[in-house]
């Protein structure tokens, strides 16, 4: 298989396409379980959202929002593989 520069790119990008689609009920509890009262003004924010995952990540501050990307990349791991066993 030939190395491609945007690898790490394209998992990062499948990775979050299936968070939105399927996040965990207690993703903003457990990405801000170090300030629980951003938590729950976050938590109010996207229930007022109807639950718009990209209205949310759009509405977050540049740390807020790196917080949730790098969370994502850490702890979501119900994506679909790009290459099957090869992931």
């Amino acid at each position: 298989m030939e190395e491609c520069k945007y690898l790490n790119d394209k998992y990062a990008i499948n990775k979050w396409i299936f968070f939105t689609f399927n996040y965990p009920y207690d993703f903003i509890e457990r990405c801000w379980s170090d300030a629980p009262m951003m938590a729950s003004h976050i938590r109010e924010k996207f229930s007022s959202y109807g639950g718009d995952m990209n209205r949310l990540y759009c509405e977050l501050d540049k740390a807020n929002s790196d917080k949730l990307l790098e969370w994502v990349l850490d702890n979501y791991n119900s994506e679909r593989k790009l290459y099957g066993d090869l992931d």
